[in-house]
């Protein structure tokens, strides 16, 4: 697990996208998950789906919990399980 804090949304969806890739997976994000919008004091939580490097579905999903603080700061909390 890894607990990091971000200024924006998108650098904190690219943090967890690197990490995934930096394992060797490729998440197969949904197109709203980019274009959503977290409200200050909310927590949304993605479960993402991945492939494997030859391309297979892959047995572990991609887990992201990303906390809008009230600063207008991001937590973010990604795993691979």
């Amino acid at each position: 697990m890894n607990d990091t804090y971000f200024e924006t949304q998108q650098a904190a969806l690219d943090h967890s996208d690197k990490m995934a890739t930096s394992k060797g997976y490729t998440p197969q994000y949904p197109d709203s998950l980019w274009t959503e919008h977290v409200a200050y004091g909310t927590n949304v939580k993605y479960c993402i789906p991945l492939l494997t490097s030859k391309g297979n579905p892959a047995r572990k999903h991609l887990h992201i919990s990303l906390y809008r603080m009230d600063s207008g700061r991001y937590e973010l909390t990604t795993w691979l399980q």
